[in-house]
């Protein structure tokens, strides 16, 4: 068997290598080094005939590099769960140097597809791994670089990521590769916080100190293309052979043709029930606007404010631009959104301050949805419990527009993903008690019935401790910090302090209060960067009295001023993100996303957590 063997495999090998290659050197456009080649598609055919090798593999004598072998062609024919359950069977002490290397670099590659950066860590620091990294010729270091970088990445080590990034970048030959991944560690560095990137450019790694120095004095003047121009000149005077002097990232080139307007018209509705938001909308945006005025070499815009509680958005749209607009900001009301979205032609780019929720939008290519949405938010959340490993959801929201839309969204993510919505529950204003509201959705009343039942027919004095239905993983409570400090102690009270809390940003309103948020501990949630200090290049003058909504709106007013001062560079072809006061802002097929950090309630501090 083992003689017919291995022409088979070599065989096979062929036909997946010439389907794919096994073992790609060259960066990809998001900066990546292959570690091996990974099929997103089965072939069936193929599939059958390795199975048939690794039933052949399992009856050798010393079936180690058969099972490696046949491992690599389950991961190039795209079934990871085969290829991982063969890799298993591997004796790697039975195994050459080459073969383990192969092995260990698929076991990382695996281990990231599915989620589990801290087991390919394991796999990279692999004490023999490390020993053999010292022989490494180029080909095998690009491997090993990259998908470091791709580890300390998931486990949210930012800084490290990018100097693993850095070592890549000098043991690549080829241009092309080198502008990859360069743009991938310029993105990095967008995502990092002002602190972050103030510590770092004081790193004793010139090179990553030069390239933080860089990235620091951009967040500086992200409002301000012409300053960031002359700061990157002046950079390069200081840092002639740095790599990215050499060989500049993208952006820099792509960016140089960035207008921004002059003239803009804000339409919002500053009369009835609307002015208090609008209001607080344009204080947060005139705050970024007088930033920018006074810095040097600055162009403001002229600012015209239309008032749609007056005029409808339709008129207030065809005056902007009969007034010579260059950009709409507005309207706030989904009504508003929705009549933006049905115009046959936007003449101007416009971004409005609310988003239509819905799966599918056809609307005007000069039409930009910017808006708190909680949409992005229960994205990042669904994401992080699946990766976690949790499968099955108690949802708790206000029965407020906000929170019903918010817990559709995310039940209708989580059942795609394979998930179960055990139970999902709707407060509202009148509910005092949330021990008595909680009772029916986690069974206690079942099981207190239960109990009544048993000491009736068996014994009065049998002491029973009610319990909890135990087919929950995990809680998402959506709430504003008041309401949460009452549903978290009696989701304790109730037998489920062992269960992972989940929310949203509303939770925290950017107070550091440990004797009103003790009994939030533990909650982790999806947090704006203006909450946490140091995040942003200066602090938020929102003031610390207004409902947790409206600082949440005034940062929404700071950051709707910085997308439209980048909206042409949030359309390049390099994907920069904006580091923003609400979250990492992206632009996706005419919607600016919005990625969130992550925080903890400790000890009743709200405190920045890493991914």
């Amino acid at each position: 068997m083992g003689k017919q063997f291995l022409p088979r495999i070599i065989y096979l090998g062929c036909i997946l290598a010439f389907i794919g290659g096994c073992a790609p050197t060259a960066t990809n456009d998001s900066g990546r080094v292959p570690v091996i080649y990974i099929s997103t598609s089965l072939d069936i055919t193929v599939e059958q005939k390795i199975e048939i090798l690794f039933t052949e593999a399992q009856q050798l004598e010393k079936p180690d590099k058969a099972m490696v072998d046949v491992a690599i062609m389950f991961a190039q024919n795209g079934n990871l769960k085969r290829s991982s359950e063969s890799l298993s069977l591997v004796d790697t002490d039975r195994i050459n140097d080459q073969l383990f290397i192969e092995f260990s670099l698929l076991s990382v590659e695996l281990n990231l597809q599915f989620n589990n950066p801290a087991a390919a860590l394991l796999n990279i620091d692999n004490q023999r791994f490390l020993d053999l990294q010292l022989d490494f010729g180029r080909q095998y270091l690009r491997r090993v670089f990259s998908v470091r970088s791709d580890i300390h990445a998931q486990l949210g080590a930012g800084i490290a990521s990018i100097s693993d990034s850095i070592a890549l970048s000098a043991v690549l030959e080829n241009k092309a590769d080198i502008v990859n991944v360069h743009n991938k560690i310029w993105r990095q560095l967008a995502t990092q916080t002002f602190s972050k990137l103030q510590t770092c450019k004081e790193s004793t790694d010139a090179t990553l100190a030069g390239w933080c120095h860089l990235a620091h004095s951009n967040r500086l003047f992200q409002n301000n293309s012409m300053a960031q121009k002359t700061q990157f000149g002046i950079w390069k005077i200081t840092h002639l052979d740095h790599p990215a002097a050499l060989v500049t990232p993208s952006w820099f080139k792509q960016s140089v043709g960035n207008l921004t307007p002059t003239r803009v018209a804000i339409l919002l509705p500053l009369q009835g029930q609307y002015k208090g938001p609008s209001s607080t909308f344009l204080d947060g945006f005139m705050e970024a606007y007088y930033k920018l005025h006074q810095q040097e070499n600055s162009s403001p815009p002229n600012l015209k404010i239309h008032d749609t509680s007056v005029v409808s958005i339709e008129q207030a749209y065809s005056d902007a631009l009969a007034e010579g607009a260059e950009m709409v900001i507005g309207g706030i009301r989904e009504s508003e959104v929705q009549v933006l979205i049905n115009m046959p032609t936007l003449a101007v780019p416009t971004i409005s301050l609310n988003r239509i929720e819905t799966d599918s939008i056809n609307q005007s290519l000069n039409l930009f949805q910017f808006g708190n949405s909680e949409r992005d938010e229960m994205e990042q959340i669904s994401e992080k419990a699946w990766n976690k490993g949790h499968r099955s959801v108690f949802l708790i929201a206000p029965d407020q527009n906000w929170g019903q839309q918010a817990t559709a969204y995310f039940a209708r993510l989580w059942k795609a993903k394979g998930g179960r919505v055990v139970s999902s529950s709707s407060y509202s204003d009148s509910v005092k008690d949330f021990t008595k509201f909680l009772k029916p959705p986690l069974q206690i009343d079942l099981s207190e019935e239960r109990g009544v039942q048993l000491k009736r027919f068996v014994n009065s004095r049998v002491n029973f401790t009610p319990r909890r239905r135990q087919d929950i993983d995990f809680v998402v409570l959506l709430g504003y910090p008041d309401r949460a400090r009452q549903i978290k102690p009696a989701l304790e009270f109730l037998y489920a302090s062992g269960l992972p809390v989940y929310s949203s940003s509303k939770i925290y309103n950017g107070i550091q209060r440990s004797d009103l948020n003790r009994d939030l501990s533990g909650i982790k949630f999806t947090a704006m960067p203006w909450t946490f200090l140091g995040h942003l290049t200066t602090e938020l003058s929102s003031d610390t009295a207004m409902h947790t909504a409206y600082r949440q709106l005034y940062a929404m007013g700071y950051d709707a001023f910085l997308v439209h001062r980048n909206l042409d560079n949030l359309q390049l072809k390099a994907k920069i993100p904006l580091f923003g006061s609400t979250g990492i802002l992206s632009l996706e097929n005419g919607i600016i996303k919005r990625q969130a950090q992550w925080g903890e309630f400790q000890k009743g501090n709200a405190r920045p957590l890493t991914p």
